[in-house]
């Protein structure tokens, strides 16, 4: 497709709904011609991490989301701040959420969050951590589970970021985190044994 074969934007405005979150307005001129217009949610990057504990354990965050009224199962993540490096940003979430240290980190992707509605971008990664649990905020409460009760959880459709069935994939063929699992003598990652 060339550029003449797909529509232009005309204009793009953004107007701030909170410190947070913006709508985004677009308007496209088509190939014919006529305008159409386009909205969508302009907020932070988000990061998020599949953590290996030392242990040979998944770590999970269950947290009350508000805007959905449910409480889910999820990797460590969140907000990017401003242009802070996507791998510092996943470090702190993992740290803030969890109390674990990093270890190591191995980045899995870079990509758009959702391509029809969202502007931000989705980094995620893999973490190997090591440390005790901590709750250190009050809605946020860490857990570890193995490889089976991860298959499970995901197989029910209780892990609930569908972006993070993704990492499981991309963190299961990678190199480096397949490396990981074999200096722990977990053999091939936890949640593929089975």
């Amino acid at each position: 497709m060339t550029d003449r074969d797909r529509p232009q934007v005309v204009t793009r405005n953004v107007s701030p709904l909170s410190s947070w979150v913006g709508l985004e307005t677009v308007t496209t001129r088509t190939v014919d011609g006529t305008l159409q217009t386009f909205h969508a949610i302009r907020q932070a990057d988000y990061v998020q991490v599949l953590c290996l504990h030392e242990c040979g354990d998944i770590v999970l965050v269950r947290q009350f989301r508000p805007i959905l009224e449910v409480t889910t199962l999820e990797f460590p993540g969140g907000l990017r701040d401003g242009d802070e490096a996507p791998a510092l940003s996943a470090q702190r979430e993992v740290e803030e959420e969890t109390g674990l240290t990093v270890v190591e980190m191995v980045p899995l992707i870079e990509t758009f969050a959702d391509v029809g509605r969202l502007t931000n971008h989705l980094f995620g990664f893999f973490a190997l951590v090591k440390g005790e649990l901590r709750q250190r905020e009050a809605e946020v409460e860490p857990l570890l589970v193995s490889g089976a009760e991860l298959r499970r959880l995901a197989a029910a459709g209780q892990l609930t970021v569908p972006n993070q069935i993704g990492l499981l994939y991309l963190a299961a063929i990678h190199p480096a985190v397949l490396t990981i699992c074999a200096g722990l003598s977990v053999g091939k990652p936890p949640w593929m044994n089975g």
